[in-house]
């Protein structure tokens, strides 16, 4: 009767378990990075939803100053966020408000990016009412690879997340 493996019986189950490991690794990270995606995206709907409401409070108008002032005249609150150990975000920015923001505005975006910097969020606010997440990168895996699908706008290809 014979006692234990054989080497050749070891070495068989050691390659059968490291082609497991090489097919599932790769799927087990994009689903860790779709859950890490969750978080911006969460942050960016609470700030549209505040972001939102301001603009009825202030007739159906984007106020940015009002909106995303400083100090204790800051209406989005950090506290609405999503916290990590570290702030605002694990693994994100805090949102802000793009650049182009004007007074009186139809429309206001909101912009997250990732700390290592693959890639940005940004939600997209009109008339009070968040209207969709954009996605952009210097890899399109990097955007593909959190859920985000290729649209075409105006001759370009724009990587949306569903709501």
């Amino acid at each position: 009767m014979k006692k234990g493996f054989t080497l050749i019986e070891l070495l068989i189950v050691m390659i059968v378990v490291g082609i497991l490991v090489t097919v599932v690794a790769p799927k087990y990270n994009a689903s860790l990075e779709r859950g890490r995606a969750l978080e911006a995206l969460t942050n960016l709907k609470a700030a549209s939803d505040v972001v939102n409401a301001r603009y009825i409070i202030d007739g159906n108008a984007y106020k940015c100053a009002g909106v995303f002032g400083t100090g204790n005249k800051k209406f989005l609150s950090p506290d609405i966020f999503t916290k990590g150990d570290s702030g605002y975000g694990r693994y994100f920015s805090e949102p802000q408000r793009s650049a182009n923001c004007a007074d009186n505005a139809t429309s206001v975006s909101i912009v997250t990016s990732r700390d290592t910097g693959e890639y940005t969020l940004t939600a997209y606010n009109e008339g009070g009412e968040l209207k969709y997440i954009t996605c952009t990168a210097g890899d399109i895996r990097a955007c593909e690879n959190i859920g985000a699908e290729a649209v075409s706008s105006g001759g370009n290809t724009v990587y949306r997340i569903d709501l």
